[in-house]
């Protein structure tokens, strides 16, 4: 009949170097060279052999490490017992501060006439957060109403279910907050969410109470609370822009369907001396963008000489409002979103060290579909028309490019 793990591990623990009659001595040792570890817990044991138990003996124990006793951790006790009353063949440790990385050894005192076993001490790294919490954005606009998600990992950002319910809180930073909650928005439901056992996500919803937000006061800024036994993940804090209803409409996908401001166009507006016109941006039918309000992205795809100044997926934040100059006797008046991975330089052979730059959008109703109003107002061009930086016709700020000759304008529908 086989014996079972726990005997064969017990022998294991139990071996010494000693005669061929050492098995038949009494001797201990801790059960292995790390407790059995648990999510707030550790647990050390004594393993035993031949040892009297007519009576309490006592095998105290010394703990070390680079953790503190009482601030990062307490223990059940300070001695294993084996016999007697009350005998304790464990000692559990409880773990007070988690993520520290601090350490804790435990190492055995052995009588006189008892054998010593293969592990006199054991050591482990006290626990990580139990998970780590976060937004899964740090920016994001709302219309009407926004979900606000938050989700757990660990460490390294790997999605972690959680082992027990984790309440997570919702708090507005009144410091750098310009709406008022109550007055611009409110909670729909609560600012308390428990995240359940088992789960790793949860979300609460911010709802907006004007449809177009009063001037000066449309930012809203979250801050996420829980408890410390779980760490702060990636994105603490969200930046939530409002917005007029009239964006409900913008989330999606939007097809190209005019560039207004092509090489024509700005040779009509430029002298011939201007050069480098066949390198501007063609009509592509296949140029497409797409807007996500809630996470506050931008995703294009162009295959157009658009490419060279989208470069890629991009946090989308909310500026200010442009009356921007059309050349032909007209303005539009414009909102501007700062993106984070632009081109600025609007060149296949060079990019920008600065990537930030502002694109002008409004939309325009129409009878079958909405038409996307798209103005790239923000470069200074190293590719066509050399000679207008030449000549200092960009502005000094940005947006640079927000004025006729220098904006590019495409249209899109949906």
């Amino acid at each position: 009949m086989k014996k079972s793990l726990s005997t064969l591990l017990i022998i294991a623990a139990l071996s010494v170097a000693c005669s061929k009659t050492a098995d038949l001595e009494p001797a201990v040792s801790l059960f292995a060279p790390q407790p059995e570890i648990y999510e707030e817990t550790a647990i050390f044991r004594l393993a035993s052999m031949a040892v009297d138990t007519s009576y309490a003996q006592h095998f105290p124990v010394t703990f070390g490490g680079t953790a503190e006793r009482g601030v990062d951790y307490t223990v059940s006790g300070d001695e294993f017992i084996l016999g007697g009353v009350n005998p304790v063949d464990s000692i559990v440790v409880t773990t007070l501060k988690f993520g520290t990385d601090r350490t804790l050894t435990l190492s055995l005192t052995v009588a006189d006439g008892i054998g010593e076993g293969k592990y006199l001490t054991s050591e482990y790294t006290l626990q990580d957060k139990l998970a780590y919490i976060s937004f899964p954005t740090g920016h994001a606009m709302i219309t009407d109403s926004l979900d606000i998600g938050f989700s757990t990992c660990d460490r390294k950002g790997k999605i972690k279910v959680l082992g027990k319910d984790a309440a997570v809180t919702l708090s507005i930073d009144t410091e750098k907050s310009t709406a008022v909650e109550g007055e611009d928005f409110v909670f729909a439901d609560s600012s308390h969410y428990t995240i359940a056992k088992g789960a790793s996500n949860g979300s609460l919803k911010l709802k907006a109470l004007k449809p177009k937000p009063s001037e000066g006061r449309d930012l809203i800024v979250l801050n996420l609370g829980f408890d410390e036994k779980y760490g702060a993940g990636a994105e603490q804090q969200m930046t939530i822009s409002l917005m007029d209803t009239l964006w409900n409409c913008l989330n999606g996908k939007w097809e190209i369907d005019t560039l207004v401001t092509d090489s024509t166009y700005m040779r009509k507006y430029w002298n011939e001396s201007y050069t480098g016109l066949d390198l501007m941006p063609r009509f592509n039918p296949n140029d497409v963008v797409e807007f996500d309000l809630g996470t506050g992205s931008f995703s294009p795809r162009f295959y157009s000489g658009f490419k060279h100044y989208f470069i890629g997926k991009s946090v989308m934040e909310k500026g200010k409002e442009l009356d921007l100059d059309l050349g032909n006797g007209e303005s539009a008046s414009v909102q501007t979103f700062l993106l984070d991975k632009t081109n600025r330089d609007f060149s296949q052979d060079f990019t920008s060290e600065d990537t930030e730059s502002y694109i002008g959008l409004r939309l325009i109703d129409g009878e079958d579909t909405d038409t996307l109003d798209l103005y790239v107002i923000d470069y200074v061009s190293r590719s066509f028309l050399p000679e207008l930086a030449v000549e200092e016709k960009y502005a000094p700020e940005k947006p640079v490019a927000a004025s006729p000759g220098l904006f590019l304008n495409l249209t899109f529908t949906n």
